[in-house]
């Protein structure tokens, strides 16, 4: 979905990156579901609400600090991952931010997961079971209308 660099490059272990910067919600995420995120941000757009995504690109360590400057900076945070809701790495994402940014909030963290079920082999059931553009976009407004 990007272009990759001809030269040999590196990615920061632990280094979050803005993928997009924006002021009314962030969105944390990382690996495919950026560019899941990113379409949905785009659709917000025709709605007056400015999404920024943090990709966290690496999840061992992870960059805490990006996450909650993020979410100070626009009050209200949306987690997307492909793993399921219960016991995915964006629980501990949502616990950190309730735990040191929850002055700094004007809403509940919100999750956009995977269900909590085994994951589907068919390629319409992952489909179903795997975080979708308008799922994404439903967990945004949600937020903007809180």
């Amino acid at each position: 979905k990007t272009e990759v660099p001809e030269e040999r490059y590196t990615t920061p272990i632990g280094k979050a990156r803005i993928h997009r910067e924006g002021a009314d919600i962030s969105v944390i995420t990382w690996g495919a579901m950026v560019y899941t995120a990113d379409e949905a941000a785009q659709q917000l757009e025709s709605d007056g609400v400015s999404v920024e995504i943090v990709d966290l690109r690496t999840v061992l360590p992870w960059d805490k600090a990006a996450v909650l400057e993020s979410a100070r900076k626009t009050s209200k945070v949306l987690v997307l991952h492909e793993d399921t809701h219960t016991g995915g790495f964006g629980a501990e994402i949502a616990a950190t931010i309730a735990e040191e940014a929850f002055e700094d909030l004007d809403g509940p963290v919100r999750r956009v997961t995977a269900p909590d079920c085994p994951v589907p082999f068919s390629p319409q059931l992952e489909k179903a079971f795997i975080p979708q553009v308008e799922d994404v976009v439903n967990g945004l407004r949600e937020l903007a209308e809180y």
